[in-house]
């Protein structure tokens, strides 16, 4: 009989602490922190992803991308021109060097990534890669923005009537390509 004492006692002392926790005015544990509450002091500004070392691996992965599907275009021209631009924009000579670095990583990394997958060029990533291609063609290098993830709670998420799908969306021509690839196994 007396653990059990014991036993409530300290959970009555946990829920006391608890509930001072979440009712301080510095930034506690809140009922939004546990929910995943909407407030504008938890919204998170997206990093920027538009910097020369960005720019370099992006560049150098749509390159790879590209490269690796097969579209018709000049991987080293692309290269000088978008070396060429982060050196007109003021960027150190010094810096410079690691750039080009970051450049040839991320279109190594790309090309041997993707070379192991016999399935990479499918019709909505050559799709996203032409974009992508197209734009640096044109000169502008800069990377997509970052997306922020929403930060969520405890119970994040739970009392939400969002529905997240997983693939391709029922009918469309990627689900039925899903499909014919999964029976032909």
């Amino acid at each position: 009989m007396m653990a059990l004492g014991s036993f409530l006692r300290f959970a009555l002392i946990g829920v006391v602490a608890a509930s001072a926790a979440a009712c301080s005015s510095d930034g506690g544990l809140s009922t939004g922190a546990l929910i995943g509450g909407n407030s504008a002091s938890t919204a998170k500004a997206p990093p920027n992803n538009n910097t020369p070392t960005g720019r370099a691996l992006h560049v150098g992965s749509v390159s790879g991308r590209a490269t690796k599907c097969g579209f018709n275009f000049d991987a080293a021209a692309l290269r000088t021109n978008y070396l060429a631009a982060e050196a007109s924009g003021g960027t150190a000579v010094a810096d410079l060097a690691k750039i080009e670095k970051i450049y040839d990583s991320g279109y190594r990394g790309v090309l041997s990534a993707a070379g192991q997958d016999p399935n990479y060029c499918s019709s909505k990533r050559t799709y996203v890669i032409k974009t992508a291609l197209n734009k640096a063609l044109t000169g502008d290098y800069a990377p997509p923005p970052m997306k922020v993830e929403k930060e969520v709670g405890v119970f994040g998420g739970f009392f939400e009537q969002d529905v997240v799908e997983k693939g391709p969306g029922f009918g469309s021509d990627d689900w039925w390509e899903k499909q014919r690839e999964e029976t032909s196994k």
